[in-house]
């Protein structure tokens, strides 16, 4: 059962990052289905990994292109992408320490950021990265 759907709703219209970020929705339905199966704690370190690989690989294409346009409002969206690597480092830790209900709150965080990073600060830049190549 897919607990989060890709739609147009979402996407940002930059075919780069929406492609990225149907990989972060990807993440939380495996994560979704190994909790639905009692397998959390068997893939929670490879949505863990897979969360880190992605961060560098997702959050260095949206930096590489707000330094070559010279986005405005760089500095505050880098700030939130510390925000994210911070949060992650610390499930990672909390994971390591063996933290019971340590899906739950990997799924909460992701399902937050969509919300509030993907859905609203990543909107803000759309209209300024229009017939830019991203990627």
């Amino acid at each position: 059962m897919v607990l989060y759907e890709w739609t147009e709703k979402i996407a940002v219209g930059i075919t780069t990052i929406d492609d990225q970020h149907k990989k972060l929705i990807s993440l939380i339905n495996d994560l979704n289905e190994a909790m639905r199966e009692r397998k959390a704690t068997e893939v929670i370190g490879k949505v863990l990994q897979e969360l880190t690989d992605y961060t560098v690989y997702h959050f260095g294409n949206e930096e590489r292109a707000f330094q070559k346009y010279q986005y405005p409002d760089t500095a505050a969206h880098l700030a939130a992408h510390k925000v994210f690597v911070d949060k992650l480092n610390e499930l990672i830790e909390n994971n390591k320490k063996g933290q019971l209900g340590i899906s739950i709150s990997v799924l909460d965080f992701l399902m937050d950021w969509i919300s509030n990073h993907i859905l609203k600060t990543d909107r803000q830049y759309v209209p300024f990265f229009q017939g830019k190549e991203i990627g």
